[in-house]
């Protein structure tokens, strides 16, 4: 949010202030979910500082007596183009406003567009047929999320995705008793999480960006599930292309992987 406001108004990012959890202050827009929190933020936030910066420019122009298109935002002062930057040029109208305030709340859905982010997954697996063991070696996220706002936190949402696929793929198993309708290994020992020695060396996150405009003012979507949902499917499609065998439930443990084997066997 604050990075959305900082590239609209041409200021620091260090100059913006986010409130938050205010409503008495903040106003409406979309929830933060569905893979769809940037495109839901993005307009409530960026709108408002187009208007701010609008209303600066024609305050501007007014008091410098130059037509508003001579005017630019430059290290968060408002100049007139072809003079240098210096305190003595630099304009804010401190005695006309102290305040500038600008309200937007969140747009309607778009009506013939579909504002979905995309994602392909690979993955390398080794598997011992005598053991049952599999592991996954290296994975690979290609994520369409349209224009990446943060790269670094972009990296890591996806790594963690990839990882929690990982666990869903390979340990993760809920145990239903079905006479109670409880889970029986309702706790951290019994319900297998993926360590740091479960999980692949090497994760590679390439990010897709087909610079669509018509999603938002930035082209920008979202990351969330998409980080996460092709994972599993990726790890079994790879372990069939090892062993010839198809698994369709998870996790794919080594007891599930034993008893595949020794089925095919049988069957000769």
């Amino acid at each position: 949010m604050a990075m959305v406001v900082a590239e609209e108004l041409g200021v620091p990012l260090d100059r913006i202030y986010v409130e938050n959890a205010d409503t008495g202050t903040t106003p409406y827009s979309r929830v933060s979910g569905g893979s769809k929190t940037v495109f839901g933020i993005r307009p409530p936030y960026g709108r408002p500082a187009l208007e701010v910066k609008a209303r600066l420019l024609e305050m501007a122009a007014e008091d410098l007596k130059v037509p508003q298109s001579d005017l630019v935002f430059k290290d968060g002062a408002v100049l007139s183009k072809g003079v240098k930057s210096s305190p003595s040029r630099t304009w804010c109208s401190r005695e006309r406003a102290r305040w500038l305030w600008a309200w937007v709340g969140r747009d309607p859905d778009l009506v013939d567009k579909i504002v979905r982010p995309f994602a392909t997954h690979f993955a390398e697996v080794e598997v011992n047929t005598r053991t049952g063991e599999m592991r996954v070696l290296r994975m690979l996220a290609a994520q369409d999320s349209g224009r990446v706002m943060n790269l670094l936190t972009y990296r890591n949402q996806v790594q963690g995705g990839v990882l929690m696929g990982v666990g869903f793929a390979t340990m993760e198993r809920r145990i239903l008793d079905s006479t109670t309708g409880k889970m029986v290994n309702a706790n951290l020992h019994d319900y297998k999480i993926p360590t740091a020695k479960d999980v692949p060396g090497e994760v590679t996150v390439l990010p897709i960006d087909p610079h669509d405009t018509e999603c938002s003012l930035t082209g920008a979507k979202g990351i969330g599930e998409p980080s996460t949902i092709p994972t599993g499917a990726a790890i079994a499609n790879a372990f069939y292309n090892a062993t010839g065998i198809r698994v369709t439930t998870a996790p794919i443990t080594r007891a599930q992987i034993l008893t595949l084997l020794a089925e095919r066997k049988a069957k000769g």
